[in-house]
């Protein structure tokens, strides 16, 4: 128990101290550093919020702000821990999505008081020109379990919500300690990642690659560069991975064919140890839920280790900490516990 109470203390003293100096207050106003660098001025209080991509709302939600949320990207409604948080009755505006384009008259005309924009594709020209025209926007850039704890300071920083966002940096940090405090001692088997596409998987830069490795994993495609590395068929028998995991936007016409000819000698096929990310978690995503998936990872390739009740117990714990108590009992479908999962 003394190992994982040193790790915590690390894993929280090496984001939380290099990020204090980032925040700056004055009266009425707070001035952050966000994830590109940008310095940007929001007034106090943070009423009203908008978010322009999945992973930027899954952060808003996670850091207490569900209940500002006014707009939202177009691709959330079909989130299940989107569904469960939002007011029915009031739901936030649909502002566009990243890939098909965002409105920013909508956003103008929702007067957020903040606005999250992720930091890919033109994320950071779009947050320059909403804070030049006196809308404060923050750009996010978690591609990492570090990163991600920085991006929680940075709004709870932003929109006065640090006491509800350092106690979630902190239940990061609890899990990750725990989960690698086991698996320190016990052999690593190698796990393929399957993407959208049997043959799409993830680099050693991906978040994805950090989770296997967490969760007591080798990322057969960690030596790989860039960002979805598209693979051959005769890569994936070289690897001969002992695990696959598949994400759950991977077709089950994808997924079946693991079942023919071409990949039957395959350790995992042969093992029967192919998985997927249970159905609407998002725990493959960047955001705290990860951790949730760091868990269940841990659970798959060490069982003896982290048996299925330990694995519930700490999730839910998770979920109820990001989310408030007994949120994990009130919606089962969203912290994996459906039946389909």
């Amino acid at each position: 128990m003394n190992r994982i109470r040193d790790l915590i203390k690390t894993l929280i003293y090496l984001v939380v101290p290099v990020i204090l100096w980032q925040g700056t207050c004055a009266a009425g106003t707070v001035t952050v550093t966000d994830q590109a660098g940008r310095q940007v001025r929001v007034e106090q209080p943070v009423n009203r919020v908008v978010t322009t991509f999945n992973p930027a709302t899954f952060f808003a939600l996670c850091a207490d702000l569900a209940d500002a949320l006014v707009g939202s990207s177009s691709r959330d409604r079909t989130a299940s821990v989107y569904e469960a948080l939002i007011d029915r009755d009031a739901p936030p505006v649909f502002v566009g999505n990243r890939t098909a384009g965002l409105s920013l008259e909508t956003i103008f005309s929702l007067k957020p008081d903040l606005v999250i924009m992720y930091g890919q594709k033109d994320g950071v020209r779009l947050a320059d020109r909403l804070t030049a025209m006196g809308t404060p926007a923050v750009v996010i850039r978690p591609e990492s379990m570090a990163d991600m704890k920085k991006t929680l300071d940075l709004l709870g920083r932003a929109s006065g919500r640090r006491d509800h966002t350092d106690k979630v940096i902190r239940a990061m940090a609890e899990v990750e300690a725990l989960v690698t405090e086991r698996v320190a001692a016990a052999g690593r088997p190698r796990v393929y990642y399957a993407g959208s596409q049997l043959l799409s998987t993830v680099s050693g830069a991906m978040l994805q690659n950090e989770m296997i490795r967490i969760a007591g994993g080798i990322n057969v495609s960690k030596e790989t560069s860039g960002f979805f590395v598209t693979v051959s068929p005769e890569q994936l028998m070289a690897w001969n991975p002992e695990f696959i995991i598949a994400s759950d936007r991977l077709s089950r016409e994808a997924e079946a064919r693991l079942n023919t000819p071409e990949f039957s000698s395959l350790r995992a096929v042969t093992d029967r140890r192919i998985f997927r990310v249970p159905a609407e978690t998002y725990w493959d995503f960047p955001s705290p839920l990860a951790m949730a998936g760091v868990l269940w990872m841990a659970g798959i390739l060490h069982p003896d280790l982290f048996p299925a009740d330990m694995v519930r117990a700490e999730t839910n714990r998770l979920y109820d900490t990001i989310f408030g108590s007994g949120f994990s009992h009130r919606h089962p479908r969203v912290t994996g516990q459906s039946p389909q999962n």
